[in-house]
């Protein structure tokens, strides 16, 4: 059996052993780095219409909340493009289809967090 069985998070391994050693990692150009970044801007964008639209109100964009976005999609990028989530055997859409639902889900993890923290009920 291989190691990648027994040890799938290469504890202990040293740099160059394992699986991954023989697997090329595809290098993002710049142009498609910002692509992804405002791919994942715009999921964050969308989870706060769709927290006004579940709650009934009136959704309005303002550059506070555009910024907030943009800060916020600085932090999770590194995340929502990892080498092994994008390892260029999928296909594009399906690619940046995941970038934006990461960028979707925060708030709902972050809003549970904070309501397990206080206990409060959501």
């Amino acid at each position: 059996m291989t190691g990648w069985v027994f040890n799938p998070l290469q504890l202990g391994a040293a740099e160059g052993e394992g699986v991954a050693k023989d697997v090329e990692v595809p290098k993002l150009t710049l142009g498609r780095q910002l692509a992804l970044y405002v791919t994942l801007m715009l999921g964050n964008i969308a989870s706060s219409f769709l927290e006004s639209y579940r709650a009934g109100q009136v959704w309005r964009p303002n550059v506070l909340s555009i910024l907030f976005a943009a800060i916020v999609g600085i932090v999770l990028l590194p995340g929502a493009i990892d080498a092994n989530k994008l390892n260029g055997q999928k296909e594009e859409l399906v690619q940046f289809a995941m970038v934006f639902t990461y960028g979707m889900g925060w708030q709902t993890l972050l809003g549970a967090a904070i309501s397990a923290a206080t206990g409060t009920g959501m």
